[in-house]
């Protein structure tokens, strides 16, 4: 009989008594660290998102005489953001904030207690998403369409890791590894260079099922907001894994993250579906607003 049984101690109770826990940590209700690095990637999304806004919707109000004919703030602002936007920079960062967010929402997920539910809930936003650019692509033909993006991916990425927990319980989090070092390799064979180089593009006239397929796996793409499952659900799984190795005893390594000064970008992260779904509606409303007080339409 164990020492501790001896002394009428429960063993769970011991045994967590004795955990090792991180240096520098004490006990959290909420990762604080990974509230705040989500915040800073959906604040850079939507100033990645402003700058597109401003290059490629508010010159087309002007037409050819844009430069002579604006005000010369927004030509300014509009140059910057078109040369931002085309520039090495702006590539390499945007893969590494992209990658770094599905890797903190897969570390995220290893805490929840219901995938299945966290997954159903976002395959409706995913499926509203949809119909909703799809509507307004026909209406205004502003080449917003999302057939399969951040959301969709995800939702394949949750799906798959409630239903690894539910036939492989604990050990769940080795199969979450292994499936996303051989989604995010044999995605590197396809989906990074080809997002680059326009390789494999398709059209809005040209997507059934079979070209729809090749969008979920990523050896096509469509739109600016397409995100196959290869490499991005492997990068997400991925970071299921790490949740579960670095974040098994749910403390906070760096709590002064949860101050005051740091609540606005933990805020964002906290509701970052919601910025996703919301910004880009909002910003086209603002640019809309400015193009108004000018008299001109960007429609």
């Amino acid at each position: 009989m164990r020492q501790d049984c001896k002394n009428n101690i429960n063993p769970e109770i011991a045994d967590k008594q004795i955990r090792p826990k991180p240096l520098f940590s004490v006990q959290a209700p909420r990762i604080h660290g990974l509230d705040l690095l989500r915040g800073i990637c959906i604040l850079l999304m939507v100033l990645d998102h402003i700058s597109y806004d401003f290059f490629a919707l508010i010159p087309g109000g002007w037409g050819y005489d844009f430069h002579n004919s604006a005000p010369a703030w927004i030509v300014a602002l509009s140059d910057f953001s078109r040369e931002w936007w085309h520039s090495s920079f702006r590539m390499a960062s945007r893969l590494t904030v992209i990658c770094m967010f599905f890797a903190i929402s897969g570390i995220s997920t290893s805490f929840s207690k219901n995938n299945f539910l966290r997954g159903f809930k976002l395959a409706l936003a995913s499926m509203i998403l949809t119909i909703f650019t799809t509507q307004a692509d026909k209406l205004f033909n502003l080449g917003v369409s999302i057939l399969f993006g951040v959301l969709h991916c995800m939702t394949v990425a949750i799906l798959l890791t409630a239903t690894l927990e539910l036939l492989l319980k604990d050990k769940a989090k080795y199969a979450c590894l292994g499936l996303g070092m051989l989604f995010f390799i044999w995605g590197l064979s396809f989906n990074f260079l080809m997002t680059h180089s326009g390789g494999g593009q398709l059209f809005r006239d040209e997507i059934g099922l079979i070209e729809y397929l090749e969008l979920m796996i990523g050896s096509r793409w469509y739109g600016a907001d397409w995100f196959g499952i290869m490499p991005w659900a492997g990068i997400f799984l991925i970071g299921v894994y790490g949740g579960k190795e670095l974040y098994k005893y749910r403390v906070s390594y760096l709590p002064v993250l949860g101050a005051k000064p740091f609540k606005p970008l933990c805020f964002v992260g906290r509701k970052a579906i919601w910025f996703y779904l919301l910004h880009q509606p909002v910003i086209m409303g603002i640019v809309a607003l400015i193009c108004a007080f000018y008299g001109i339409s960007i429609l």
